[in-house]
């Protein structure tokens, strides 16, 4: 659904995500996000409906934020660094 790429001072706040076909929030090549107080949802038995996915990012922060999914609820790919997640509540997908 959203897609930030080489973006810098990325916040997202308050969204909520509901069904999306793929990956509902993506971060590729981004410096300083801060991802905050979201909620992402789609069915449990989705495939493919990874909630955010990370990836050649740095200082990337995600809190107080719920994804259910049915996939990763947070897939981290290569180059990620400097990644904070905390108070995420995730399930019934895959975990982090």
């Amino acid at each position: 659904s959203l897609y930030f790429n080489n973006a810098k001072d990325v916040a997202v706040k308050g969204l909520a995500s509901i069904n999306s076909e793929l990956f509902h929030i993506v971060f590729l090549g981004c410096v300083g996000v801060n991802v905050e107080r979201v909620a992402i949802s789609a069915a449990g038995d989705s495939p493919n409906t990874d909630g955010i996915h990370v990836e050649r990012s740095s200082r990337v922060s995600i809190t107080n934020t719920r994804i259910q999914t049915g996939d990763d609820c947070i897939s981290i790919g290569p180059g990620a660094q400097n990644l904070w997640i905390e108070q995420v509540s995730c399930g019934p997908g895959h975990g982090i």
